[in-house]
């Protein structure tokens, strides 16, 4: 086995590999995100098979103060959640509505005090428009009867009378779009990792002296590093010919032309040819009894 397939993990090539793919990230990402809030969405769809709908009315409560000075304390928002769905109103409401069963009552309302305590929401929800909103309707009647029946209460009034509108308790495409959007993030985090450990490319002057330790790095174009490099391995008035690995070409007159120079000098875009086609460049230049110079990115 040859030592640059031995080589330790490097940094600086682990960076380059992870910058010339971050747009794989990105992509997988977004293509994450999409698929998550689509699949929620249709698992939704055939979870529900119906929109859910609701309808929020306000009541205000007047209560006896005079009487029953403490009995604010009493009317929480927990006990109001209860209530609602307790017989005395549950009872009445049935009176108004017809083929209604109760428990569809009990199911579908719940209550809810914001901040005021004297302002009572009433939430109507559920898959059948059209019962929601005889419920709903039910309940203007029910709830204002409730108070002749309680001391500590002297009257409930409506305040609202809401349109229905679509609702959805348990929507998550949010929360999916995300889910989706990080598990992509990974994915392709890891895919990158794994494809990095075979990437035979060559990425950095480590790489290229690893690979082919007999040919010099002179390092980046317009650098002092290249400058230096050049100026003591070079003849400055020497005559040197560029190529890449995508321009070399099997060619009896070129061979010669090379051969009459004073050297090859190799460009090398880090990270984009593949050592196999830089194998038989370098491999080629040497049997052709080419001086192979250096190599410059």
């Amino acid at each position: 086995m040859r030592d640059y397939e031995l080589r330790a993990v490097d940094l600086k090539r682990v960076f380059r590999q992870f910058k010339k793919r971050l747009w794989m990230v990105a992509a997988a990402a977004l293509i994450g995100a999409v698929l998550g809030f689509a699949l929620y969405t249709l698992y939704s769809a055939i979870k529900s098979g119906n929109t859910v709908y609701r309808i929020r009315n306000d009541y205000y409560i007047i209560f006896n103060y005079k009487d029953f000075p403490e009995g604010v304390d009493f009317y929480n928002a927990y006990t109001w959640d209860g209530i609602l769905r307790d017989d005395p109103i549950v009872n009445v409401a049935l009176e108004n509505l017809q083929g209604v069963e109760k428990q569809q009552i009990i199911d579908s309302v719940t209550g809810e005090i914001l901040g005021d305590y004297r302002i009572l929401t009433v939430v109507v929800t559920g898959t059948d428009k059209e019962l929601i909103q005889k419920i709903a309707d039910a309940y203007r009647i029910a709830l204002p009867s409730f108070a002749d029946r309680i001391e500590m209460l002297t009257r409930i009034e409506p305040w609202t009378d809401s349109q229905i509108e679509v609702y959805d308790a348990y929507t998550r495409e949010g929360n999916a779009a995300f889910l989706g959007g990080f598990i992509g993030l990974l994915v392709s985090l890891f895919a990158i990792l794994l494809y990095g450990i075979f990437d035979d490319a060559i990425y950095t002057e480590r790489d290229w002296i690893m690979r082919y330790p007999d040919v010099p790095y002179l390092g980046k174009r317009d650098t002092d590093e290249y400058n230096a490099n050049r100026s003591y391995l070079l003849r400055a008035d020497g005559s040197y010919i560029e190529l890449a690995a995508s321009e070399f070409k099997y060619d009896i007159d070129e061979f010669e032309r090379m051969r009459k120079s004073d050297g090859v000098i190799i460009r090398l875009s880090a990270g984009k040819d593949r050592t196999d086609d830089m194998d038989k460049v370098v491999y080629t230049l040497k049997k052709q009894d080419i001086n192979i110079a250096g190599v410059v990115e």
